[in-house]
């Protein structure tokens, strides 16, 4: 509450200065930049490399058709999707079932086409120079997304989902690339280009009303009532974004308008602000009544018109008293029904972790928002940054989601992809402009990480980036790493060991979530190599309304256990390196070889470690317990092909069958060209990844049991985009090769499934032998055989019950590592237990549960425990220890 209220004041105070400068000033531009900045933007084009790059790109991609309209006028206007037909100029659209349903009106010029539906579909446009050109039916030509088959067929207007907005946008973007070059350069070919594509959407957008909604499909009546999550000119007011393309054209050709009226505006007796402003109050009233004001929708509503109320004149301009003045404090103080204002978002972050309470697709972009809405309004006079700590640690925790090569990880409602780098340049801009040369610089080892692993291209800076961003200032070389991240409010928690693409081990392991774009998919798991999500989860799905939606939000596109647990609370027992009580990361580590986490979910408990084995080797072990019957264990993977083999390497031959027998999940109706084998004994699961060179390849090993039917299945495909997986494997339309192993009438509580898993490169396989240690109901313990080192691995569901694999060393506690290389021991490590002894060497806890390690290494022994605790070494008697980490052994 004090935050906010020390929040609100400055922004008052801020506001308040420059409510008296602008009600005198009506220069124009000033949304971006304003006329005497052309100078030095002139100099920073000329000094800095990214910057000309980025300027000579625009300048190349608008001249061409800046061009043609010298010659040809009607070209580029005649594609933009307009109720073209006289008699047709609908001025009224009317809703049925969140589409269109018919219009009505006819308005004196052409007016602007309402997209054909609010849902997707699986089509993009054709090449700008193909479209139809004064398109009178709507009907648009489109490609299949999905299918091999990339000949444009002709979709109806009703089922264009979305690509009547995306059609108008590109060419408004256009308008606007243009409107920047005018700027820059005064010559009047940009100028004239942008205004005739400016007039044409501007009038034939002045003449519609809001949609109305009759039947409240959308949850509102439409029109002017607040309500519902239409905008003005759209089915979502968060889709409800043309406006700000065309208030930055405004904006920069402002004094070019004024001069050169459209010749409608004298048989209306109207002005270019008088419309111009009109057409932006209407974008901003709707849309601060409708959309909600929780989550992504509110801040997106807010980025939308923000540019809208930066254009408009003073209060006093207007007749009804609402200008800039008026308008910006429902952003910058305000809350209302519908709408939240920014004390109330910026409460909304985790003050722990820094993370916005929605998926990582959703919840990265809204800081950037946030600091993008910011430089403008500083640009206003407006501070929206200072005294906001939570901004910069909102914005450095979109880090804990990355994987090695700069991708977020995929979870709920979201592709993946690069994060996106305008948060850090957003910060570098204003810690420069505010002379902070601490977070210049921790911004600048963010931007130039990601320019060197190949992420970001500065190169490719819209013209905005090229107004706001900064010279790169000296700084350091290696991105902020953790070894672990932990959100309680996503269930979701990712382990490291290592951060570089060739060598780094990662996995996340998370549980369900209903709501926030989060998504029901049981106790799940990833795990990465050469950084990538090889075992990743499915989210090729096109809309929340495809067919396939619910396959790649729920379980089945998950690596889980159906059926049973989907979503619901989970609980940590155990993990190691252990993320602070009040924080997102870690602060101590206790091993450089052993990661682990343990977590329990209803009736499931899944055993995730991870062992490094070398600088450039290691391996994942799963332990995945169910407390019921019948299980379905499901596991994705990267590949072209998934071949199965006994434990000793020979074929298992998989036969063809009708279906899947049991279906735990409606969507087991996504699983295709089944093949089945029944198997009770160890096997092997191999993935190959043929795409890159030298070849990436996935090996499972399952300890066998009774009662098992091992399925080959073609998945639905991973991914829609191309920059996610190596060399775009399982990318649409290719389907994902997928194992699903079968154990009916048997008890996977006491009967878990274990599982090994390896990637590796063609040649450089490290693991040659696994095999099962001991015949025990409540442990599972293995023996991993590899070119390092050997490791036995014990994994018990009874910390308190003490056990003893294999002659000479006994285990009571969570997770237990005996390693040795060469025959010589190498480490112990005992996560969250009492006792693990092997040989001549013992750890044990000195009362309380302990996590801790003791190694030899280049002749000395080193230990690190979280508790005190009691150490046998290889002669003399066991000592007592004190807590620490990586403390000489003397």
């Amino acid at each position: 509450m004090r935050f906010s209220i020390l929040l609100t004041l400055a922004i008052t105070f801020c506001f308040n200065t420059v409510t008296v400068q602008s009600q005198q000033a009506t220069e124009h531009p000033r949304l971006f930049a304003k006329t005497s900045d052309r100078t030095a933007l002139k100099q920073k084009i000329e000094t800095e490399d990214w910057a000309k790059a980025s300027f000579n790109t625009l300048v190349e991609e608008i001249t061409p058709y800046v061009d043609r309209h010298t010659t040809d006028p009607e070209w580029i206007v005649s594609r933009l999707a307009m109720y073209w037909k006289d008699g047709e100029r609908y001025t009224q659209c009317y809703i049925k079932g969140q589409d269109w349903d018919y219009g009505e009106g006819n308005a004196p010029m052409p007016t602007v086409r309402l997209p054909g539906m609010r849902k997707w579909n699986d089509y993009v446009n054709v090449p700008l120079e193909d479209r139809i050109p004064y398109n009178e039916s709507g009907d648009m030509l489109g490609i299949s997304r999905s299918k091999a088959d990339k000949t444009p067929v002709k979709i109806p207007y009703k089922e264009t989902g979305h690509m009547i907005r995306a059609n108008n946008m590109e060419i408004l973007k256009l308008a606007e690339k243009s409107a920047f070059a005018y700027y820059m350069t005064q010559e009047e070919k940009y100028a004239k280009f942008s205004a005739d594509i400016y007039w044409t959407w501007i009038l034939g957008t002045y003449y519609m009303n809001p949609p109305l909604d009759p039947e409240q499909s959308t949850k509102g009546s439409g029109g002017y009532e607040p309500g519902g999550i239409m905008g003005y000119y759209d089915y979502e007011v968060i889709h409800d974004d043309r406006q700000i393309p065309m208030a930055a054209t405004y904006d920069f050709l402002y004094d070019y308008l004024k001069a050169n009226p459209h010749k409608h505006l004298k048989e209306i007796n109207k002005t270019t602000v008088d419309v111009s402003s009109e057409v932006f109050k209407r974008f901003i009233e709707i849309g601060l009544v409708r959309g909600g004001k929780k989550g992504n929708w509110n801040v997106n509503r807010y980025k939308n018109i923000i540019g809208s109320m930066l254009v408009l004149e003073s209060n006093d301009f207007y007749d009804d008293g609402k200008g800039r003045e008026y308008y910006i404090p429902f952003y910058t103080e305000k809350s209302g029904e519908h709408y939240a204002g920014l004390p109330e978002i910026m409460a909304n972050y985790d003050t722990e972790t820094g993370l916005w309470p929605e998926s990582p697709g959703y919840a990265s972009g809204m800081i950037p928002t946030v600091l993008e809405m910011g430089l403008q309004l500083y640009k206003s006079s407006v501070n929206t940054l200072a005294g906001n700590p939570i901004i910069e640690k909102a914005a450095l925790a979109n880090l804990g989601w990355l994987d090695a090569r700069g991708n977020l990880v995929v979870f709920g409602d979201m592709r993946g992809g690069a994060f996106n780098m305008s948060a850090f340049e957003s910060l570098l801009t204003y810690s420069t402009w505010k002379g902070d040369d601490i977070t210049a610089k921790t911004m600048a080892t963010v931007i130039k990480k990601n320019i060197e692993n190949g992420q970001y291209n500065r190169n490719k800076s819209n013209w905005q980036d090229i107004i706001f961003n900064q010279a790169l200032p000296e700084s350091g070389s290696e991105l902020p790493y953790h070894r672990s991240a932990y959100s309680k409010f996503h269930r979701h928690m990712i382990l490291r060991n290592g951060n570089d693409e060739d060598n780094g081990l990662m996995f996340t392991l998370y549980g369900g979530r209903y709501q926030s774009h989060l998504a029901e998919n049981g106790l799940a798991m990833q795990f990465y190599g050469k950084g990538w999500a090889l075992a990743p989860d499915a989210s090729a799905y096109e809309s929340y309304w495809s067919p396939d939606a619910g396959y790649h939000r729920g379980i089945t596109g998950s690596n889980t256990i159906v059926p049973g647990y989907k979503k619901g609370e989970i609980t940590i027992n155990a993990m190691d390196p252990k993320t602070v009580e009040d924080g997102f990361y870690n602060t101590e580590v206790t091993s450089e070889q052993v990661s682990f986490a343990d977590v329990s979910a209803d009736e499931k408990r899944r055993v995730v470690a991870m062992i490094r084995t070398s600088e450039t080797t290691g391996y994942y072990v799963d332990v995945f317990r169910s407390d019921q019957d019948n299980n379905d264990y499901i596991h994705h993977n990267l590949g072209h092909q998934v071949r199965l083999t006994s434990a000793e390497q020979k074929p298992l031959e998989v036969k063809s069958v009708n279906d899947l027998g049991t279906e735990y999940n409606k969507n087991y109706s996504f699983f295709k060209n089944q093949r089945k084998i029944k198997y009770t004994s160890d096997f092997n699961a191999t993935w190959d990844i043929n795409t890159v060179s030298p070849e990436l390849h996935v090996n499972m090993w399952m300890q066998g049991q009774d009662n098992r039917e091992l399925y080959v299945v073609d998945a639905p495909p991973t991914t829609l985009r191309e920059d996610i997986t190596p060399g775009q494997i399982n990318k649409s339309p290719q389907t994902t090769p997928t194992l699903i192993v079968r154990q009916n009438g048997i008890n996977a509580k006491s009967h878990p499934f274990v599982s090994v898993f390896e990637s590796y490169e063609t040649g450089q396989k490290s693991i040659h032998n696994i095999s099962k240690v001991g015949q025990f109901v409540d442990l599972a313990a293995l023996k991993i055989e590899s070119k390092n080192s050997t490791q036995i691995i014990c994994s018990a569901i009874d910390s308190n019950k003490a056990f003893q694999p294999e002659k000479g060393m006994t285990f009571k506690g969570t997770l237990g590592v005996v390693s040795e290389k060469n025959g010589i021991f190498e480490y112990l490590y005992l996560g969250e237990g009492t006792t693990l002894t092997h040989g001549n060497y013992s750890i044990e806890s000195e009362g309380a549960t302990v996590t801790a390690t003791l190694k030899l290494e280049n002749g000395t022994y080193y230990y690190s425990a979280n508790q005190p605790v009691k150490i046998k070494l290889k002669k003399g008697k066991a000592k007592t220890y004190p807590a620490g980490y990586n403390v000489e052994i003397k």
